[in-house]
């Protein structure tokens, strides 16, 4: 190996701790599921996926998502919209909370949202 490239994989290898932290990194989560099941579906299948790691019961430390209200319901021409509310919370103390409303046939819009809000309330947190 030629000294240049030698020096270049030296160089090039150095970045890829910094590259590795800037992953963000893992959000322990529970979900306290809805009186609706289309929608614990749906934010389930969002709290699934990276950088949320979802438990089946709570534990410490973990972020504990919540829609504790009924899911209310404003019939259009174009569907039925949804509005809830989610709260946030970990080891007991409240990290807030968010009004999500979409359409009931693309709930990926409030759940978008959601897993928006809940990194934020996450970092809010100490996570």
């Amino acid at each position: 190996m030629s000294p240049k490239l030698a020096l270049l994989t030296a160089g090039a290898l150095a970045f890829v701790p910094q590259a590795l932290q800037a992953q963000e990194q893992a959000i322990s989560v529970y979900f306290q599921p809805s009186r609706d099941q289309r929608l614990n579906n749906a934010i389930t299948a969002a709290l699934t996926r990276p950088p949320f790691v979802l438990h089946t019961q709570t534990t410490p430390g973990a972020l504990v998502v919540a829609v504790p209200d009924r899911i209310g319901v404003d019939r259009t021409s174009g569907g039925n919209n949804w509005t809830f509310t989610v709260t946030f919370a970990r080891d007991g103390d409240s990290l807030g909370q968010s009004v999500e409303t979409c359409n009931e046939h693309k709930l990926s819009d409030c759940t978008d949202q959601l897993i928006s809000d809940a990194k934020s309330a996450a970092e809010m947190g100490g996570n």
